[in-house]
């Protein structure tokens, strides 16, 4: 474009943007593609200032609507550059259709919305404090891979002022799983209130969600009772991660292994209670998911059981809650921070 702005070259690539042949364009202003049709002040200023031929420095670019030649608006971004050549100022603009990637980016803060939303409600499900029971300290902790995430821990009043502990994991993570736990911690909670055996309580919790889950979800849970008066604990596992029992010296002295198929891939699974153990002063029960045990680092080498166990054996003498968070230090330290590419939940039970 000259100084008057008016065109005096175009490539064929303008016919992709505007809809006109380079040679239409050839001898026609500028007003042609820029309406008057800024999208702020700032471009406004510049495309006036293109109109009169005055411009204050060599380099500008703005976003602006440009107009095809359907009569249909097109989002644009244009780099403008002025030169001199054989005596006279020109301006060079080079104009891409960013109209895609301005829908892109609207989905994208949309997406970003709807995960804070996601997961601020989440937040609200976890438990906000632990059981107080004389004989023993309680903590859990979760940290989703995303902004909401599949991993699901809680609390849970039953019968006979009995205490449950729920730990489990859809598979994936994101908002659909996090609805999917959702779910599943609304039925047990209703189920722990109203049922005495925790195998009972996942046979009628999986039944349930066998309707709502789709072939390609399942979910893991690992459902223990604490018995205060005989200070014991009765488990079940749908297909989930083993638990640990660790006396006071940090030796296992018990696992919490699977009593089944993880929940809402068949109807008629029926869950067995595990015998009762009694818990010594000392003892560490430790909870997990399988986000601890499977988090690689940069050798793609897993964190894996040992490593759980020694965190937990070198932390053995503090709080519940130290242990929790001495385990997802040395996860973050194993694999990176910012690296975390599984949900990472803990539930540590110590006896006093």
């Amino acid at each position: 474009m000259d100084t008057d702005s008016v065109i005096h070259f175009a490539n064929p690539a303008v016919e992709v943007i505007f809809g006109y042949k380079p040679e239409e364009l050839v001898g026609q202003n500028l007003t042609l593609l820029l309406p008057d049709k800024p999208l702020n002040k700032t471009d406004a200023e510049l495309v006036k200032s293109l109109h009169s031929g005055v411009v204050n420095s060599r380099r500008h670019m703005l976003e602006t609507v440009g107009l095809r030649k359907d009569g249909e608006d097109t989002l644009l971004e244009i780099v403008f550059n002025d030169m001199a050549l054989q005596g006279k100022r020109w301006f060079v603009a080079f104009i891409r259709d960013i109209t895609e990637r301005k829908k892109a980016e609207k989905e994208l803060r949309e997406n970003q919305e709807q995960f804070r939303v996601a997961r601020e409600i989440q937040e609200r499900l976890f438990p906000k404090e632990s059981p107080k029971l004389d004989d023993f300290d309680i903590a859990g902790s979760s940290h989703p891979a995303e902004a909401a995430g599949g991993d699901y821990f809680d609390y849970l009043q039953m019968l006979h002022h009995r205490v449950g502990i729920a730990i489990g994991d859809v598979t994936g993570h994101g908002i659909g799983p996090a609805l999917l736990m959702a779910e599943t911690r609304a039925y047990l909670r209703i189920l722990a209130r109203n049922r005495d055996d925790v195998g009972e309580i996942l046979t009628r919790a999986n039944r349930v969600l066998a309707e709502d889950v789709g072939s390609d979800r399942f979910v893991t849970m690992l459902l223990v009772q604490i018995d205060p008066t005989t200070r014991s604990i009765v488990y079940a596992s749908a297909g989930h991660s083993t638990g640990y029992v660790l006396n006071s010296q940090g030796q296992v002295r018990a696992e919490l292994k699977r009593t089944g198929k993880p929940l809402g891939i068949k109807p008629d699974t029926e869950f067995k209670s595990a015998s009762p153990l009694i818990l010594t002063p000392g003892e560490i029960v430790l909870l997990l998911t399988d986000g601890i045990e499977e988090a690689m680092n940069a050798d793609d080498e897993f964190f894996g059981t040992e490593n759980i166990l020694k965190v937990a054996r070198a932390n053995r003498n503090k709080s519940a809650r130290e242990i929790v968070e001495a385990l997802y230090a040395a996860v973050q330290d194993f694999s990176g921070v910012g690296q975390q590419t599984d949900d990472f939940t803990a539930v540590v039970l110590k006896v006093k």
